[in-house]
């Protein structure tokens, strides 16, 4: 671990006993109104574009952001892939019409905040390589989801999980962080993580198959054995750093209003995402600046290709793992 340079040593420690840390702020929040912005912007170009292809029977104008996301995805529940930012995670049944994904300029420069790779740098050092193992989450109220949706841990409801257990096995040894930003305030009401403290120097646990979405695997209830996690909620621009190994769920969003963050992972520069179909990038070098991805359009062109290439049928193989960790006497 390099000498810390933004987290205490108590937060490190934290850390390190817990495999997760709060942080209530972090980015300043009008750091975010870029990404506010490329997003209202998004909403309103796919509104129409939908609206036009009979998907949705009306653009929903007159709403404002969050409510005209929610009304949006309660017709068109593959919105959802829209507006994330990493390629649908499917190893068959692959829809080129809906295997999409949202690469734009504001979040590309949120990954590469100075800010979040400072905290990043305290605990992986300053070789930092932005993973592709992301996500965008837009979670709506709850009673207003399309049940297609409601288990999407994007939109609905976040089960009991390890980072790990979507990795491939190449990415046992990668020491991987999670900075999970918050776009809006995350409280207990509208769904706020909640995390098992020292559940990371647990190893892995069976994760078994989810019935509302097959791609998102999940630690059963009799291995959790009533076990309750310990809620992180944080403000606008705060964020909740956690290892890989952490057991993890989001609360329910039981408020009126749209619980926004984004899933951001790092890892040493050499090391293996777990991820191999989709690109990752150089976010910060101190041996080697110039190795750094400064062009947003440059990184978008490396998902379309990827996206090119897992269409065409080039890629061999699965886009990530679903079953590792199963165990047919527990599930």
């Amino acid at each position: 671990m390099t000498q810390p340079s933004t987290l205490t040593p108590a937060q490190l420690a934290a850390f390190e006993r817990d495999g997760f840390l709060a942080l209530e702020t972090l980015v300043p929040p009008e750091d975010l109104v870029p990404i506010e912005e490329e997003y209202e912007q998004l909403i309103d170009r796919l509104a129409k574009e939908l609206f036009h292809k009979g998907k949705i029977s009306q653009t929903y104008a007159d709403l404002a952001f969050g409510a005209r996301y929610g009304a949006m995805i309660a017709e068109y529940p593959d919105l959802a892939n829209f507006v994330n930012i990493s390629l649908p995670l499917l190893n068959e049944g692959i829809d080129p019409d809906t295997f999409q994904m949202h690469a734009g300029a504001a979040v590309f420069n949120l990954m590469r905040h100075p800010k979040v790779l400072d905290v990043v740098q305290d605990l992986v050092g300053p070789e930092i390589y932005c993973s592709p193992v992301q996500q965008m989450r837009m979670k709506p109220p709850a009673n207003t989801l399309h049940s297609a949706v409601a288990g999407h841990s994007n939109v609905g409801a976040t089960t009991w999980h390890q980072d790990i257990v979507a990795l491939f096995d190449e990415a046992d040894d990668t020491h991987q962080i999670t900075v999970w930003l918050a776009i809006t305030d995350a409280t207990i009401e509208n769904g706020c993580l909640t995390s098992v403290p020292a559940s990371h120097r647990e190893g892995p646990k069976v994760h078994c198959s989810n019935l509302a979405i097959a791609r998102e695997p999940q630690v059963p209830d009799s291995v959790m054995d009533g076990r309750e996690g310990t809620p992180l909620p944080v403000q606008k621009g705060g964020a909740v750093l956690f290892h890989k190994m952490n057991v993890h769920r989001a609360l329910p969003n039981l408020s009126d209003g749209l619980r926004w963050s984004m899933d951001l992972r790092y890892h040493p520069t050499g090391q293996a995402s777990g991820r191999p179909a989709f690109p990752g990038f150089v976010a910060r070098s101190k041996s080697n600046p110039a190795s750094e991805q400064r062009d947003s359009a440059a990184w978008a062109a490396t998902w379309e290709a990827a996206r090119q290439k897992i269409l065409s049928g080039q890629h061999k193989g699965r886009l990530f793992e679903d079953t590792r960790w199963n165990d047919a006497a527990v599930c």
